[in-house]
Parts: structure tokens; sequence; C-alpha cells
């Protein structure tokens, strides 16, 4: 049987909020047709309508779902929520209009925090060549960043690194899991160790530092098993 911890309950905002709803389908609906990447990702596009998705096909929204249930685990605020929800709108959705479309949608507040932890994706080059690039940037921005939108970089990062860590437990084939990805072991351990590194400066003793550090040393880890196979 599950029991309620003592507080549960306590947070006395409307359990309804208009924002995380306006922002929630702006999500969806910008983000329809994005997968996650899976082992089984490339083929996703081409499942049929009518039919559960292969085991292999995540919805790209589960990150932004689980992005914001992890903010919203420690009481962010509505604004943060429904920027969590948008966090990758500007990089990922072919809207011209992007920015005025968040603004329509839920306001100048959360606009500002999506714009804050938007990356520059340089479109025109090959991701995997732009990757560095694009993560350092990504961590020195942190420093001057707002509270709340750190907040979303580090639950960004803390869902991304589970995710990640889930998958290397579920595949049968864990080199697979790596290729995926643009960028491998060691630069994946980089980034993290150093986005947890500019979270701790920013937000001291937080639950979300906590949390990521713990992620951080599983997949040190993991790195490390992989040393004498290469």
């Amino acid at each position: 049987m599950v029991h309620c911890p003592p507080g549960f309950g306590d947070d006395r905002r409307p359990l309804y909020s208009p924002l995380i709803e306006a922002a929630a389908r702006l999500a969806a609906q910008g983000h329809h047709g994005h997968f996650r990447k899976g082992e089984y990702a490339e083929g996703c596009g081409d499942a049929a309508v009518d039919a559960p998705l292969p085991p292999g096909c995540v919805p790209y929204i589960t990150h932004l779902m689980g992005t914001m249930g992890i903010l919203a685990r420690i009481g962010a605020p509505d604004e943060v929520l429904a920027a969590a929800l948008l966090h990758d709108y500007l990089e990922d959705v072919p809207d011209p209009d992007g920015p005025a479309t968040i603004r329509a949608a839920v306001g100048d507040e959360v606009l500002r925090l999506v714009l804050e932890v938007t990356e520059e994706k340089r479109p025109e080059l090959d991701s995997s060549e732009t990757w560095p690039v694009r993560k350092h940037e990504q961590i020195e921005k942190m420093a001057g960043n707002s509270e709340g939108a750190v907040m979303i970089k580090a639950a960004d990062l803390l869902h991304n690194l589970l995710s990640l860590l889930v998958d290397l437990d579920e595949a049968s084939d864990e080199e697979s899991v790596w290729l995926r990805l643009n960028a491998g072991p060691d630069r994946q351990l980089w980034y993290f160790s150093s986005g947890l590194d500019a979270a701790r400066e920013r937000l001291g003793a937080h639950r979300l530092v906590e949390e990521l550090e713990r992620a951080v040393g599983h997949l040190r880890g993991r790195v490390a098993s992989l040393e004498p196979t290469r």
C-alpha cells in the first residue's frame, strides 16, 4: 500500500495551472513526431499511427515532461515549470516565429527563461562537429543565467543523464547507445561533470546538485569500466 509522506499536499497553489497547460500543449504540438535517440529511433517516424510505438521509439515529449517533473518535485514556480516544457522549442521546432509563438502562448517571463537556456545549434554544420563548442557555451552561460534558468538546465542535465544510464542498463548492446550520441563516453562525462560544477557554483547545496552528483558518479564508474576494452 502506498502511504503519503508527512507534509504531502501542503503546497497551496491551485492544482490546475493554465500556464502549464498552455506550455504542455505547445510543447506537444511543436515536438510532434520527434523522438529521443533510442535504439531504433531512426525508423520511429515510419511507425504506424494506429498502433503502439515500438519499445525503442520514445517520443521526445517524455524528456520535457521528465525535466518539468524534476522541478515540480522541488516546488519550482509555474513559470519555471512552463519554461522546462518548452526549453528545447527554439532549438528543435521548425517555427520561424518561435519567440513570438512562445510569448503568445505563455508570456514574456517564460519566453525569457527559454531564451536563457536555448543553445545556438548552428544547423548548417554537422551536429557532432559543433557539439563541443555548443556544450562549452551552455556551461559558460550558466554563470550569468537567472536562478530559474540554472534550475532548468540542471534538471535538463539530470534527466538526460539518468535516461542515458537507464538506456545503458537496458541495452542489449551498450556500444550502440554510445554510438547514437553526438559525443563518446569521455566527452559525455566531461559535459555532465562540467554542468554539475556550474550548477553547484550557482545553486550551492541544492537538491538538484545532490541528485546530479550521484548521477555523475554513476556515469564516471560506467565510463571507467569501458577503459580496458577501448
